[in-house]
């Protein structure tokens, strides 16, 4: 892909409450009546401005309903809706260090189902970067079995894993992992190429993604010229690019400042709630609970606790 060339950058402010209320009447990619545009009342001085022109009465997800089936949605069809999205038994992960072998994980057996806000919460060295690494099956166990989608992908081949994974995950990560080279809508265009989408249908995509996260007038600037929440805010766009089931984040406000990071949840919530999306987070944040359905807490490598949590009151299970 030819890169764009770098642009004036425009100074706009982020205003939360006008993207939330983009994000509420934009939220079902699959259900029409539920589609709408930013609406006559919108500011054109806020940082939503549509200025890639894109209609979103024309939601260009809606047509996964309509026969167009690809990516993540030919996942969701073959999913038994009785098994987790996700399950580990007796999981293992051991590392050797030099003579010595290091268990970062220790027989950890954890089901995650459709719709749920999972947090996973443990502090640095708990081993809860390395169960992110599995739960995204980026990396396989060294003991025990990980299922994706009732898969063992310990027996499938890289490329069919990375299929998969490209298809059902999300990943939004507490650096952003953005290509420094590449512009916000390349970036958010990505995910959709690897997946070998139509390049005008693509296009359609990203816009509207943009178009969501308020940064539409921001597609054509590069990383550099972003700041730390609209870069954030471009790697949400690209999570969702090809509409996964699983949204896997890592630390997702670690780098931002308290009012960003409110947005980044309260935006993560919503999907939770208006989409169904199942949220997994992996943080050391206790702030971030509140969001959650359940969370595992985890301390040397092994599950301590595991919390249900329903409207600000929890249960513990062991």
């Amino acid at each position: 892909m030819t890169l764009t060339e770098i642009i004036e950058t425009f100074k706009t402010k982020l205003n939360p409450s006008k993207i939330m209320d983009s994000l509420e009447r934009t939220a079902s990619f699959y259900d029409e009546s539920e589609n709408g545009s930013l609406g006559s009342d919108s500011d054109e001085s806020d940082s939503g401005g549509n200025e890639s022109g894109v209609d979103l009465k024309s939601n260009p997800y809606s047509s996964l309903a309509s026969g167009s089936v690809k990516s993540s949605e030919a996942a969701r069809i073959t999913r038994n809706e009785k098994e987790p999205l996700i399950k580990l038994t007796d999981v293992w992960k051991i590392y050797q260090m030099g003579e010595v072998e290091f268990a970062a994980l220790k027989g950890i057996d954890l089901e995650i189902y459709e719709g749920e806000f999972l947090v996973v919460l443990g502090p640095s060295g708990s081993g809860k970067s390395t169960l992110m690494n599995l739960l995204g099956c980026l990396d396989i166990p060294s003991e025990g079995t990980v299922f994706l989608n009732s898969s063992d992908i310990s027996e499938l081949a890289e490329s069919e894993l990375a299929r998969i994974r490209g298809q059902m995950i999300g990943f939004i990560f507490q650096s952003f992992n953005l290509i420094p080279t590449l512009s916000t809508e390349e970036n958010v265009l990505l995910p959709l190429e690897f997946q070998e989408e139509d390049v005008q249908l693509a296009r359609k995509k990203a816009a509207y993604l943009l178009d969501i996260v308020g940064l539409s007038d921001k597609r054509k600037n590069l990383p550099s010229q972003l700041s730390g929440g609209q870069r954030q805010r471009v790697a949400i766009a690209r999570s969702l690019a090809v509409n996964p089931p699983i949204i896997l984040a890592d630390e997702p406000t670690g780098n931002l400042d308290s009012k960003t990071g409110d947005y980044i949840l309260d935006f993560l919530d919503g999907l939770n709630k208006k989409e169904g999306k199942t949220i997994i987070i992996v943080t050391h944040d206790l702030d971030i609970v509140k969001h959650a359905t359940r969370v595992v807490y985890i301390r040397d490598g092994e599950i301590e606790k595991i919390e249900i949590r329903t409207k600000n009151e929890s249960e513990e299970i062991k």
